[in-house]
């Protein structure tokens, strides 16, 4: 198997990407920064994230989009907080492996939705050992309502599904017109 190089327009292109994922946290976390419910993070920026997630892979379809993603995003997200910088770039470098293990490109829509669609998910096991570490707390302090908690995460996963099928939509709609 031969790896593709990234070009200097693979790499703004995925700078972009990243940077409007900031936006779309900007969007977003206002809302539920304050919220102590476990999972209700991750589920809030899910659609916005998969969505951005699924027109970057659309458009560069190498493996280490997304790595490269959750890297640039979380460079930004470390000024603000490392937690998020650690939970960016696990949540990429995770979903990577795993579609890289099944399918070895991003060349299938099967595989690009795949790894859309894990990425935030894959977000949740860090904010739990995080949230652990840098608070002192156990599983059971922190997942108090283990019931809501459950539903929240898999919200998550299916608002990354969501988005990442209107984000397969929108970049179809950005291939037609020659912008992706």
């Amino acid at each position: 198997m031969k790896l593709s190089k990234f070009t200097v327009k693979d790499i703004i292109f995925i700078a972009i990407m990243a940077a409007a994922l900031v936006l779309a946290g900007g969007l977003v976390m206002p809302l539920v920064m304050s919220n102590k419910l476990f999972g209700l993070r991750n589920m809030a920026s899910a659609i916005l994230y998969s969505i951005l997630t699924m027109i970057a892979l659309m458009k560069v379809k190498k493996i280490g989009t997304l790595s490269l993603l959750g890297l640039f995003h979380g460079f930004v997200l470390l000024m603000m907080a490392p937690v998020m910088f650690f939970n960016m770039v696990f949540g990429s470098l995770v979903s990577e492996l795993i579609t890289w293990l099944i399918y070895k490109n991003y060349e299938s829509d099967q595989a690009k939705v795949f790894a859309a669609t894990i990425f935030i998910p894959m977000t949740l096991p860090t904010t739990l050992i995080f949230t652990m570490l840098i608070h002192g707390q156990s599983v059971k302090d922190i997942i108090d309502r283990p019931m809501v908690s459950l539903a929240l995460c898999i919200a998550t996963v299916l608002l990354s599904y969501i988005g990442t099928k209107i984000g397969q939509k929108l970049g179809r709609e950005l291939q037609k017109a020659g912008k992706i």
